[in-house]
This record gives C-alpha cells, structure tokens and sequence, in this order.
C-alpha cells in the first residue's frame, strides 16, 4: 500500500512509519543469531525458559509449604495475641499493667465467637494445604488460590473488627511478602492486586457498614492521607517483591552460564 496509501486512511506519514518500525520491530529478535557455538539465540532463550519453569516449580512447591507453616504460625501468634487481648477485657487475668491490652467491656463475646470462626477456617484451609503437599497434589492454581483465600480472610477479620483503623491491615504486606517464597512474577501480580482490593473493600465496610451488613453505631473510616499511604505501600511492596524474584532468576541464569563457561 505504501506510505501514501496510509496517508490516505487517515494515519498520517508519522503514523505510517511507526507501522512499519513496530512491524520490523516484532521479527528482530528472530533475527538474532548467538556467535556462540553457532546455536540461535531463540533456541538458547527457549531451553533457559524451559529450565528456569522445572526449576520455578520444584520451587514453588517447596515455597508453598515453607508459606503454608509461616501461615499457621501468623494465624496462631495473632489469634494468641487476640485471646490476650479477650481475656483482658473481660477481666480475666491478673490486675497487672502489662498485661492489659483492652479496657473492661471492651471486646464482646460475639465478636470473639465470629473471630473463633474465621481463625478455625483459616487453619482448616491451611491443613488442607498441607495433607494436599503430603500426598503430592501440587496444581498450578494452588499458590494464587491460597492467596486469594488470606486475602479473603484477612479481610474478612478486619471487616468485624476496627476496619482500617485495626493494626492487622499489616498482614496485607505480609501476605504479599509470602508470596515471594513461590518465585513466580505473575503470583506476586496477583497478590499485589488481590491486596489492594482487599483493602478498597474493608475501606468500604467502614464507609458503609450497612450495605456490609455490619452496625454503624461507630465510625471506622481513617483519613483519605491514610488511605493513599496504606495503598502506596502495598503497591510498591509488590513492585519491590516483583523486583527481587526478576534479580534471583537473574542471578540463577549467570550463575549456570559461569558454571557452563569453566
């Protein structure tokens, strides 16, 4: 067709020549021919690919349980902290200052019960987990699924409780830094993304507690200064964590290079 017959749909003589710089752009790597051992460079890229994915898997297996335990352990340490807190408020240990951590009164029985709830099935989804590697059942959704499900979780806890005003909005970052264990970019994506959304909604249980279904006898809501902060900081935790598993596979492929070099 030519330049001018792309003049003439309306794409300009600039336009066209971008057409034609993106289209030669798309086959040069095609073009490029490794002076090493006369092998193409698409070929030595596919063969790293298929190495670092039986590499990646072997390790996110591994990473799935080693993030399985950290995740029992969270749940079990915060639901500790938790029942101190419940026994605090409901006079149930010695009069010492260091033991108080909530007023008389403060934390009802129902809302222990529900967090009871949420912790049992937390951990039961864990123990699935857990017999699942056991037996060798590792599927490729499993990692993002789980995730998916602390998000869930998590937020589910913070909508009962404070809201965003509750010192667990750190188990957002907490879940996104587990997610580094499985080394995989597009898992970090997920939860990068699962997070933020996470914290959009527990931002509008506290907006509007009774669309949620939760009372509104107390204001929740945290200033919008709060808000971008907390939502920043997820962000750029995942670009962060993103970051470190791109340097590692880095790392991994000079490393065999060298080793194949000697």
């Amino acid at each position: 067709m030519g330049v001018l017959g792309f003049s003439r749909l309306g794409i300009g003589y600039w336009g066209a020549w971008t057409l034609v710089i993106l289209s030669f752009s798309l086959y040069l790597p095609s073009l490029q021919v490794s002076t090493q051992g006369g092998m193409p460079m698409s070929v030595e890229v596919q063969s790293c690919a298929q190495s670092w994915h039986i590499t990646q898997r072997w390790q996110q297996y591994e990473g799935e349980a080693r993030a399985n335990l950290l995740r029992i352990v969270a749940i079990g340490t915060f639901y500790l902290i938790h029942l101190w807190n419940y026994f605090s408020s409901r006079g149930k240990l010695p009069d010492w200052n260091f033991l108080q951590l909530a007023q008389a009164g403060e934390i009802d029985k129902r809302f222990h019960v529900m967090v009871t709830l949420l912790a049992l099935a937390w951990i039961a989804m864990a123990a699935a987990i857990h017999l699942s590697l056991r037996a060798r059942v590792f599927p490729g959704w499993l990692p993002a699924a789980s995730t998916v499900a602390d998000v869930l979780f998590l937020s589910g806890v913070l909508c009962i409780s404070s809201g965003p005003r509750s010192p667990l909005v750190v188990g957002y970052f907490l879940v996104i830094a587990l997610s580094a264990l499985r080394f995989s970019l597009p898992l970090v994506r997920i939860t990068t993304v699962s997070a933020l959304l996470g914290y959009v909604g527990v931002l509008g249980s506290a907006k509007w507690p009774t669309t949620f279904g939760l009372a509104s006898e107390v204001n929740y809501t945290v200033p919008r200064f709060h808000q971008l902060v907390v939502l920043a900081g997820l962000a750029l935790t995942g670009i962060v964590i993103g970051q470190v598993i791109r340097r590692v596979r880095r790392l991994a492929e000079d490393y065999a290079q060298r080793l194949e070099a000697t």
